[in-house]
């Protein structure tokens, strides 16, 4: 297999949501001890420098051209969403696919993974924000759907994650795009 490599803002912009993703997820159990502690505060600001990168890298897709540009790469094309479907048969019958890419559902995974760092990044924001109207309506509902998707992070990883570990161990070792220099 030919792994692509990406470049090194890719490479910063994936480590930075990585690093700092799953930091903010893992100190999320200390954010409940009250807004003025030190687990609260630490997570909070793990989780605006995830919002950074989210933001930088929505930025980059929307704005720039190459591999980090979101054209060609959209979740609400047909085509994508028929592709993702031969990929999950190809995978019930324990073949590999292979695409382009972000295309099939790879594509979906990633893109999903961008759309939950986002919102966890911003319901965190929001949650900081709304402190002061704890147990309001609004600050509620964002609560919950921040515990939401503090509950869908794991699954994230382990599709994203167990994808990159199957694609090595069928000999394509895919993580050397986040790791080698682009040529």
């Amino acid at each position: 297999m030919n792994t692509e490599t990406f470049s090194r803002r890719s490479q910063f912009l994936h480590w930075g949501l990585a690093l700092f993703g799953i930091a903010a997820w893992l100190t999320g159990e200390n954010a409940d001890d009250g807004f003025n502690t030190n687990g609260f505060l630490l997570h909070l600001y793990l989780g605006l420098a995830v919002l950074v990168f989210i933001l930088t890298r929505f930025a980059a897709g929307l704005f720039t051209h190459g591999k980090l540009s979101f054209k060609g790469w959209t979740v609400f094309n047909p085509q994508q969403w028929r592709m993702a479907a031969q990929d999950i048969g190809q995978l019930v019958r324990f073949k590999l696919p292979h695409r382009k890419m972000h295309e099939g559902i790879a594509g979906l995974v990633q893109f999903a993974g961008l759309l939950l760092f986002l919102w966890m990044a911003a319901s965190g924001t929001l949650i900081f924000l709304l402190q002061n109207s704890a147990g309001s309506g609004v600050f509620e509902a964002v609560e919950e759907g921040h515990e939401v998707g503090e509950a869908l992070i794991p699954l994230f990883l382990i599709l994203h994650v167990g994808a990159v570990i199957v694609h090595t161990l069928s000999g394509d070792p895919v993580w050397k795009s986040m790791v080698k220099k682009d040529a």
